[in-house]
């Protein structure tokens, strides 16, 4: 399998160990990562030898930082780009872990906030180290996050604390974080590579066909209810007049300009 530049791809059979390579961008989810993310997992799924992977970040820094709104590389066969395009490309990379036959684990260290944090909830497990920080930010940001989205804290972590991570968009430190379900497990910095192998491993040494069966199933029992075409409309409407507000202009000046957002209401 070749190394894309932006998602590096080590195979220690039965595992997999996908990082995201950009720290310099504290490992910002481009499209590229995401349709390389795919791929790979598509793939490891059709070789049949992957058991469970491990999903990272680069460097200490972060995990992931959010998104990079960059557009799609050329030279991608057509097909592919309709379905990233109707899907969006961060739901065209997290449904492929989720429809991944094996577990995929989040190994978390440093920061893990908006997509990235939507990223670690598409995984099966996460592991955070003590220092890590997760959050959802687009509260402060002045924008309505899709639904897709929300479902996925909301099947994780249920109604009322998705609602408490959305509403605060609080940044959680990571003893709190765990104690609110967005961690499974929480160890020493020192441990989280050495603990979250020796729990791959430990997944992979049960059945294949029943691990698997498990996801699916679990999967098929927490599906995101049907919209109707009139809910949908008044979603589309709702986020669409969060986006185009003055807040939503202020929420992002603030935040590249590193200081606190003051919000109209407008």
């Amino acid at each position: 399998m070749n190394e894309e530049a932006e998602l590096l791809v080590e195979i220690r059979e039965p595992l997999a160990f996908l990082t995201i390579n950009r720290p310099q961008r504290r490992n910002a989810l481009s499209v590229s990562v995401l349709i390389s993310l795919a791929r790979t997992l598509k793939e490891l799924a059709q070789e049949g030898k992957v058991r469970c992977a491990v999903l990272r970040g680069a460097g200490d820094k972060a995990f992931s930082a959010g998104m990079d709104l960059t557009a799609l590389p050329e030279g991608l066969p057509e097909e592919l780009q309709k379905e990233i395009q109707s899907k969006g490309p961060l739901q065209y990379g997290l449904e492929a872990i989720e429809d991944s036959p094996f577990p995929v684990i989040a190994m978390i260290r440093g920061y893990c906030v908006g997509a990235g944090c939507e990223t670690s909830m598409a995984c099966d497990l996460r592991v955070g180290a003590e220092g890590c920080r997760m959050g959802m930010p687009p509260a402060r940001l002045g924008i309505v996050y899709p639904p897709e989205g929300l479902h996925r804290f909301i099947r994780n972590l249920g109604y009322a604390v998705t609602k408490k991570v959305f509403l605060t968009a609080e940044l959680f430190e990571a003893r709190e974080a765990y104690a609110m379900g967005m961690l499974d497990y929480l160890v020493p910095e020192e441990e989280l590579e050495s603990f979250t192998q020796d729990l791959a491993r430990r997944i992979a040494s049960n059945a294949p066909l029943s691990v698997s069966g498990h996801k699916r199933v679990l999967k098929m029992l927490t599906p995101l209810r049907d919209i109707s075409p009139e809910e949908r409309e008044e979603i589309n409407s709702i986020m669409g007049r969060a986006l185009a507000s003055e807040d939503a202009r202020e929420g992002i000046a603030a935040f590249r300009e590193k200081r606190d957002p003051v919000f109209k209401g407008k």
